[in-house]
C-alpha cells in the first residue's frame, strides 16, 4: 500500500491550539485489537497493532478517533529473512497473548495503559 505525498507550499502558518486529551481516563478499559500493519522505515522493519477507536476527541477541523496503538520492531536475519526474537518485546508479547503470529492478535483483548513520549505528552498504549 503506497502513499501519494503531495508538495504544497503554505502561506500562513504558525502555533495553534489543539484540543487536550486526558488519556488517563482510558487507562484500564478493555478494548479489542483491530489492526497490525507492517511498516519500512528509516530503522528497517516494524509493525503498528492498533486498537478499535476507544473515543471520537472533537475540537479540531476533523474528530480525531482516539485508538491504544503500540510499535514493534521486526529483524533481518543474515538471510534477508524478516520476524522477531523469541525474547524481543514482540516475542513476549505475543505469548503473552497466546498467539503464534502477529497477524493472529487482531480480534484479542487489550487492556489500555499510558505511556509517556520524549517530549513530555501522554499516549495511549497496551502492554
Amino acid at each position: 500500500m503506497s502513499e501519494e505525498i503531495e508538495e504544497v507550499e503554505l502561506e500562513s502558518t504558525g502555533e495553534i491550539e489543539l484540543p487536550k486529551i486526558d488519556v488517563m481516563k482510558y487507562v484500564g478499559r478493555k478494548t479489542i485489537i483491530e489492526s497490525v500493519t507492517e511498516h519500512k522505515g528509516k530503522f528497517g522493519y516494524f509493525i503498528k497493532v492498533a486498537s478499535e477507536t476507544i473515543d471520537t476527541i472533537e475540537g479540531g477541523k476533523e474528530p480525531i478517533k482516539l485508538k491504544a496503538s503500540r510499535l514493534f520492531s521486526l529483524f533481518e536475519d543474515k538471510n534477508s529473512k524478516v520476524g522477531w526474537g523469541k525474547d524481543t518485546k514482540l516475542g513476549i508479547f505475543l505469548r503473552k497473548m497466546n498467539v503464534k503470529h502477529y497477524k493472529d492478535l487482531i480480534g484479542k483483548e487489550i487492556v489500555c495503559q499510558t505511556q509517556t513520549n520524549s517530549n513530555g505528552t501522554d499516549f495511549l498504549t497496551f502492554n
